[in-house]
């Protein structure tokens, strides 16, 4: 018996891969994300929220530069599962105690203190607290203040990857790359 095949075969490009995997993990994260919020508004799991500490902390402004430091230092109990927001910047992470598990459109990781590192544009992370994990990130802004929070979100947090023009579909990723050639 001959059997043909009638479909189209592609080998994707690297470029293509690499933005198919990342468009996936954007939308897995925020599938995920919203799973959790159903499940803690359907009272089927514990927000955890209000057990994670959270400190500010502002340096002067610069007036050469004209905007100064903001680190926001969060202690997440072992066992918490956070899915970040997505940030506009690059900044510094530092994780200054414990481990964590950390998922991103990079891959997974598992970062342990002592431990620091520069996030990406347009980074939304899924994190487990394998310990109790002291996690700080700093961000630059022209707002010197904790009466600032919400302007300091503005600033430094998309609300979305369209925000950034980051796509989150594989119809848009097909699009693009089109575009490119």
């Amino acid at each position: 018996m001959k059997v043909e095949y009638t479909g189209i075969l592609a080998k994707p490009a690297p470029s293509l891969l690499d933005a198919v995997t990342k468009v996936k993990f954007r939308q897995d994260v925020l599938s995920a994300e919203q799973g959790l919020k159903d499940l803690i508004a359907d009272g089927a799991v514990e927000s955890t929220l209000e057990d994670c500490t959270l400190k500010h902390y502002f340096t002067p402004k610069d007036e050469k530069y004209g905007c100064c430091a903001y680190a926001r230092e969060m202690l997440i109990p072992k066992g918490t599962i956070i899915i970040g927001k997505i940030h506009r910047h690059q900044h510094l992470n530092f994780i200054s105690k414990g481990r964590a598990t950390v998922f991103t459109e990079f891959g997974k990781k598992v970062l342990e203190a002592p431990c620091t590192f520069v996030s990406e544009v347009g980074l939304k992370r899924a994190v487990y607290a394998e310990e109790d994990t002291l996690w700080t990130t700093v961000h630059l802004t022209e707002f010197t203040g904790e009466e600032c929070l919400t302007e300091i979100e503005n600033e430094v947090i998309a609300p979305d990857y369209k925000a950034l023009g980051l796509p989150t579909s594989l119809t848009n990723v097909l699009r693009l790359k089109d575009e490119e050639n």
